[in-house]
């Protein structure tokens, strides 16, 4: 049997990705995305935050099934898999767009802004839903 310790550490550790992630892409709404440094690091916060959710998540569900709570393993398995699954599709929507804007498609900066906000909100709502099931690990 693995220490409540240990499971509270693993839930703060994917905790500190996704409040890493909410507080990393607030400063992308006050930039000008078409700046290319800018949109290579807008980029590299997305692939980051998939990679960090998607290995903490793997390293969440062992600890977790490691200690028999079979829900919380099922749980960090479905947001490692999420994590990993969507990053492929969400880089290239942005990469698309950002070629988009390149050839001259003034909308595509309003579409890569609905991207960010979209990713943003759906961070908030994976946020709210781990840190309320804190409470039932220990």
């Amino acid at each position: 049997m693995v220490p409540d310790f240990v499971l509270a550490y693993t839930i703060v550790i994917v905790l500190f990705c996704l409040i890493y992630f909410s507080f990393a892409s607030i400063p992308f709404l006050f930039v000008r995305l078409d700046v290319p440094e800018v949109s290579r690091l807008f980029r590299g916060l997305f692939n980051a935050h998939f990679w960090m959710v998607g290995c903490t998540g793997i390293v969440a569900a062992a600890v977790f099934a490691a200690s028999g709570r079979m829900a919380f393993t099922a749980a960090m398995l479905l947001l490692a898999a999420t994590a990993m699954a969507v990053r492929s599709s969400v880089l290239q929507r942005i990469d698309t767009q950002q070629s988009a804007w390149q050839s001259g498609d003034t909308a595509a900066m309003r579409r890569l802004r609905l991207i960010h906000w979209g990713g943003m909100l759906a961070n908030i709502v994976i946020l709210a839903t781990v840190a309320s099931s804190v409470r039932f690990i220990l």
